[in-house]
């Protein structure tokens, strides 16, 4: 048995297991949260003495004292749209009288977990994690969380955390209900490896979901990896007007794609947008200024900010880790409405095409 004279010590799921309550109850009922039922408390304290559960230091320390400091932890600064994010985040924090520490995982699970790891020993009161990825790679740092955490531009790997995302459904049917209007009828999607970002297949589903609403054949849809930088949206834009040469639109999974396939389409003597249209979705402060400008979809990183920010605070007001799980299990999530914002990168599909 876990916790037992020279095995693997007990982690928090472990008693919340054998409780059967949530991680976020077993917390509260260690740290005498009012919230918990006086039966619920026991039964917690009853399977911890099994268990020989010790919680964190981490977490005891840090619940001893307010810092009026969150923590912001990105995995992809580099790309301009999470600045979007910092900038929304802190401008949320601020307007309520807290500071943000931010910290770069950079796409690496080391480093991920040093940051993690930085931000509690500076004792934040409550933890933004900008990402589908880290929350998948460090699920059980997570699930044992010294603080209150919010997931944001994803949705939680780890259930009773809660999310906010856009609506990226909705934006993929938006994208390419655009391009069907102008008369595009041949359509590429670039995308990322699935396997590593969630909104992909989101953005994905609506397109094809737009093209059935019309009559065509989801299936017909060229679908070709980039990897979300403008090296990779290049080289997908290249590869899929090579192998489909008859294609009229590309529809991107984000804005620095987008670019890349503006230069891709360029390189094969293509003319945006009057031989190719070309729709990203974020809309970074780049966007309009690229040549052609680029029509998108506007990510609202306000809302999102102001509504991750003011979750965090209303868990760190109640004195919780999260909210109490939904009957069926399932993770509360916030969905962010996106916006079409046409630019020159989209026009009307050739009437014909001669390649």
């Amino acid at each position: 048995m876990a916790g037992a004279s020279g095995s693997k010590p007990a982690t928090i799921r472990d008693v919340a297991a054998l409780a059967g309550v949530s991680t976020a109850t077993v917390s509260r009922a260690l740290r005498g949260g009012a919230r918990v039922e006086p039966a619920t408390r026991e039964r917690v304290l009853v399977a911890a003495r099994e268990l020989r559960y010790r919680p964190s230091g981490v977490a005891r320390s840090l619940k001893l004292r307010s810092t009026r400091t969150l923590g912001l932890i990105v995995t992809d600064i580099e790309n301009p749209y999470f600045p979007q994010v910092i900038r929304a985040v802190e401008d949320a924090a601020r307007a309520r009288g807290y500071s943000v520490v931010l910290a770069d995982g950079r796409r690496d699970p080391e480093r991920e977990i040093q940051s993690l790891e930085l931000l509690a020993e500076r004792e934040v009161d409550g933890l933004l994690i900008a990402s589908s990825a880290l929350t998948e790679r460090h699920r059980s740092w997570i699930d044992e969380r010294p603080c209150p955490v919010v997931v944001m531009n994803s949705t939680s790997e780890v259930t009773d955390v809660p999310s906010v995302a856009s609506d990226n459904h909705a934006g993929g049917r938006l994208g390419c209900e655009h391009l069907l209007a102008l008369g595009h009828r041949r359509l590429a999607f670039i995308a990322t490896p699935a396997s590593s970002n969630l909104a992909v297949d989101e953005r994905l589903e609506g397109v094809r979901g737009a093209m059935a609403a019309v009559g065509l054949d989801p299936e017909g849809l060229a679908v070709v990896n980039g990897d979300g930088g403008v090296g990779g949206g290049e080289h997908a834009a290249r590869e899929v007007l090579g192998s489909r040469p008859e294609t009229t639109a590309l529809i991107c999974y984000n804005d620095l794609t987008a670019v890349g396939a503006l230069r891709g389409a360029r390189a094969l003597g293509r003319s945006v947008p009057h031989d190719l249209s070309v729709i990203g979705f974020d809309d970074i402060e780049l966007a309009p200024y690229v040549d052609p400008p680029l029509t998108t979809l506007r990510q609202d990183t306000d809302a999102m900010g102001d509504w991750a920010v003011s979750t965090l605070l209303g868990l760190i007001a109640e004195d919780a880790v999260g909210p109490e799980e939904a009957a069926d299990g399932t993770t509360p999530l916030q969905r962010i409405p996106v916006e079409l914002v046409e630019r020159n990168s989209t026009a009307a599909a050739p009437e014909r095409v001669d390649w």
